[in-house]
C-alpha cells in the first residue's frame, strides 16, 4: 500500500517537484518545506520558478545563496529553513570560482566580456545551475533535507537531463577542435600560429574574423577546467538523482489539460529512469463536499448541485488517470480561502496538507 506523505518525507534527503505552470506548485514546495521543518529537519528550498512567486511569498531576495526564514515562536516549528530564489549570473559566478584553477584565472573568467555577456541570457543554464546548486545542498552537512521548485514543465524534462548537458562537449572534441591551436599559442606566437590555426579550424577563422575567433578560443582556454570541472559536477548530479533517498513530487490541479500534462511528466519521468513518488492535486473541492454530492441523489438537472456533480466527477477522473500512470499516492489539497502570500497562510495549508486525504484508486475505483 502506498505510504502516506510524513513519514515518506522522513525518509527522503532531496525532493524535486514537477509541474505545469500555475498549479500551485512552488506553493507546494514552500509548504513541505514547512511540514520538513516541523519534523525538526534543517530545510534548503531553492527556486528556480521564473514566476518569483516563491520570493515574493517570503520577502527573499533574487541570490544565489539561502537566507534563513523567520519562523514565528508559536508555530512550534523546531527546525530551519534557509531558502533562496536563485539568480542565474550569481549561481554560474560560483561555480567559476568553486572550479576555476586559481583565484586570479576566476578573475580573468569573471571579466571577460564574453562571460558577461553570455552568463546571465543563456537559455537553458539555469535549470542546470539549479541542479549544481541543489548537488552542492546535497552534500552540504548543514541540511538534511533539500527541496526543489522546478520550472513549468515545457523545461521540466530538459531540466532533469542537465547533469549531461556539458558531457558531450567536454568528450565530443568540440572543445579540442576549437582551442587546440590556441592551447600552444603562447609557446609559438600568435603571429606564427594563426596560419596554422586558420587550416586546423577550417576557415572560420576568415568568415568570423580573426580576433572575434581568437577571443573566443581564448575565453575556452579560460574555461576550459571550469568546464571540466561542472562536468565532474554533472556526473555527481545524476547519481544524486538515482539516490534512494531523492523523491519526485508531481504537482497538478484537477483539470483535463492539467491532469494530461502531469500524466505526461510522470511517463517521461519513467522513461528517463525516475518515477514519482507522490502527486499533489490542488484546488479541489472539499472532501466533506464530494461525500454530500455523492449522497444527493435528487439534484434536479442543471441545478447547482448537478453542475457541482459534474465538477467533482471530473476532479475524479483526473485524479483516477493520475494514479494509474504513477500508481503512487495521489493527494487532494481543497481549494484555499486564505491568502498564501503570507507566511501564515502557507501554515493554514501546511495543516491542509497534512491532514489530506491521500487517494489510492484501482481502476475506476
Amino acid at each position: 500500500m502506498t505510504e502516506q506523505l510524513l513519514p515518506w518525507l522522513k525518509g527522503r534527503r532531496t525532493v524535486i517537484l514537477l509541474g505545469a505552470g500555475g498549479v500551485g506548485k512552488t506553493t507546494s514546495s514552500i509548504v513541505l518545506a514547512l511540514l520538513a521543518a516541523k519534523q525538526g529537519r534543517k530545510v534548503g528550498l531553492l527556486s528556480i520558478d521564473p514566476a518569483k512567486r516563491l520570493a515574493a511569498a517570503l520577502g527573499i531576495p533574487l541570490s544565489s545563496q539561502l537566507r534563513r526564514l523567520n519562523l514565528p515562536a508559536e508555530l512550534q516549528i523546531t527546525g530551519t529553513v534557509d531558502a533562496a530564489m536563485l539568480d542565474q549570473k550569481a549561481v554560474f559566478d560560483t561555480l567559476v570560482r568553486r572550479h576555476a584553477p586559481s583565484d586570479q584565472a576566476a578573475e580573468k573568467i569573471l571579466n571577460d566580456k564574453i562571460y558577461k555577456a553570455v552568463s546571465g541570457n543563456l537559455s537553458g543554464p539555469l535549470e542546470y545551475l539549479a541542479l549544481a546548486k541543489l548537488q552542492e545542498l546535497s552534500e552540504d552537512s548543514r541540511y538534511d533535507f533539500v527541496i526543489l521548485d522546478t520550472p513549468p514543465d515545457t523545461h521540466a524534462l530538459d531540466f532533469l537531463a542537465r547533469p549531461g548537458l556539458l558531457h558531450g562537449f567536454v568528450e565530443n572534441r568540440v572543445m579540442t577542435w576549437m582551442i587546440k591551436p590556441f592551447l600552444y599559442a603562447g609557446k609559438l606566437g600568435f603571429a606564427k600560429f594563426l596560419s596554422a590555426g586558420e587550416k586546423l579550424m577550417g576557415g572560420v577563422a576568415k568568415l568570423t574574423g580573426v580576433d572575434a575567433l581568437r577571443s573566443f578560443a581564448e575565453f575556452l582556454v579560460l574555461m576550459q577546467e571550469v568546464i571540466e570541472g561542472l562536468n565532474e559536477s554533472g556526473n555527481r548530479m545524476k547519481r544524486l538523482l538515482t539516490r534512494q533517498d531523492t523523491g519526485f513530487v508531481l504537482v497538478t490541479i484537477p483539470t483535463r489539460s492539467a491532469g494530461r500534462s502531469a500524466v505526461n511528466i510522470a511517463k517521461q519521468l519513467v522513461a528517463m529512469g525516475h518515477r514519482a513518488h507522490f502527486a499533489i492535486v490542488n484546488k479541489c473541492l472539499p472532501e466533506e463536499l464530494v461525500k454530500a454530492l455523492k449522497a444527493d441523489e435528487e439534484a434536479t438537472p442543471l441545478s447547482g448541485v448537478t453542475v457541482l456533480k459534474a465538477r467533482a466527477k471530473g476532479e475524479h477522473d483526473v485524479i483516477r488517470d493520475l494514479y494509474n500512470a504513477i500508481q503512487a499516492g495521489v493527494i487532494r489539497v481543497k481549494e484555499q480561502d486564505q491568502d498564501l502570500g503570507t507566511l501564515s497562510g502557507l501554515m493554514e495549508l501546511a495543516g491542509d496538507l497534512e491532514a489530506a486525504t491521500v487517494d489510492l484508486y484501482s481502476g475506476d475505483a
